[in-house]
């Protein structure tokens, strides 16, 4: 045997392999986590979008019915805050506006048990109409009304009627962690005078 030789062949050493190996699964975990989180923002994005779209709608028909309607004083409760507002054409009619159940009103068959939507009826609540979009909870409806009684029935009163809805919606995300919240108050007075 004295007269074998052994030659160094180029190549890498399973050493050297091995931490190739390593480096690589190292950066490949980083960009999968980088991945992740983009996704994940990018969704909290797209849920603020359609929680803010649903606000401004929500909060532009209270406005629109609040100015054009009067306040129907008998369909109010003694108190000032209510979870239900509502309103009487000046022609005859009533609109009411309130939270009810998602699934069973609004048609929100995604939404968990106990969601609810804010839905408007224009015929003294035989049929109501989402006002929400899918997917969007409404966890605060309070409808404030000073003053609390009718001024253009009680002469000592001299007080504009103002309406003040306080909204809390919540966007109910598949993965809780991208559930978005947001929530306005907005105040309006009739331009109808009965006076």
């Amino acid at each position: 045997m004295t007269g074998v030789k052994i030659t160094k062949r180029p190549g890498f050493t399973l050493l050297e392999m091995l931490l190739v190996v390593l480096i690589f699964s190292l950066a490949s975990a980083a960009l999968a986590q980088i991945f992740v989180n983009i996704t994940r923002l990018q969704r909290k994005i797209s849920n603020q979008a359609v929680l803010s779209q649903d606000m401004r709608f929500a909060t532009e028909m209270l406005v629109r019915a609040g100015r054009n309607n009067y306040i129907d004083y008998t369909g109010q409760p003694l108190a000032n805050m209510s979870h239900v507002l509502s309103l009487t054409r000046p022609g005859g009619g009533s609109i009411m506006v309130t939270i009810q159940d998602a699934q069973l009103v609004c048609g929100d068959l995604t939404a968990p048990a106990g969601s609810k939507c804010l839905a408007m009826s224009t015929d003294g609540g035989a049929t109501w109409n989402p006002v929400t979009s899918h997917r969007v909870n409404v966890t605060g409806f309070d409808v404030y009304v000073h003053p609390s009684s009718d001024p253009f029935q009680d002469t000592t009163i001299n007080v504009q009627p103002l309406v003040t809805a306080n909204i809390t919606l919540q966007y109910v995300a598949n993965n809780p962690i991208e559930n978005m919240t947001l929530q306005t108050q907005t105040t309006v007075s009739s331009r109808l005078y009965s006076r």
